[in-house]
């Protein structure tokens, strides 16, 4: 989203940051259309090059996670913006086994995933809601509404993450449960 930010500044003559960011439908804050905001998302995209980690060794801790099952990329973004997240994810060398392009963020709690690990507020409550899914809410500007939730994790970085994922994956009386064995990951894509 900082790369939006950017090309929205360029575009709307603004001065906006991630901060700013403090709900996704930022499009009605903005005064711009939902196209608008995603066609400003998509246009970010395609200078791809130029779009940053969300933090620093990214790769290294998404690599972490990985030892505990299989990752998957799984986004909502534009048909037109995979190829750019595609070479995103390999210029970074964001480890991952499959790259899953669902119509919409609420398409993602149909892949039935044990984890899902999201920055998407509206995610979180649904994953809540089903006892075989754990969700790890990253924080970011537009989640930090989001209440607890049942069986949702909130983590500032993804160094916590691996933590959680042993956690989630060894219940408390010792015994692995069978989803856990090989269990799978949803992890998203930043813009």
């Amino acid at each position: 989203m900082e790369a939006w930010c950017k090309h929205a500044n360029e575009f709307l003559g603004t001065n906006l940051n991630l901060a700013d960011l403090d709900t996704w439908a930022s499009w009605r804050k903005l005064g711009i259309s939902r196209e608008q905001f995603f066609q400003f998302l998509d246009e970010a995209w395609d200078d791809w090059e130029t779009i940053p980690p969300t933090e620093p060794r990214l790769a290294e801790k998404v690599r972490k996670i990985a030892r505990s099952g299989q990752i998957d990329v799984v986004t909502g973004r534009s048909k037109e913006s995979i190829k750019s997240a595609k070479s995103w994810l390999a210029e970074q060398k964001i480890p991952y086994q499959r790259f899953v392009r669902v119509p919409g963020w609420k398409d993602k709690i149909f892949l039935n995933y044990d984890v899902y690990i999201d920055d998407a507020p509206e995610l979180m409550p649904l994953i809540s809601r089903n006892p075989k899914m754990w969700g790890i809410l990253y924080s970011r500007p537009w989640n930090r509404t989001v209440p607890e939730l049942r069986q949702v994790f909130r983590v500032e970085s993804w160094a916590e993450i691996p933590k959680l994922v042993n956690q989630i994956s060894i219940p408390a009386d010792g015994t692995k449960p069978e989803a856990a064995e090989n269990p799978s990951w949803n992890l998203y894509t930043e813009s």
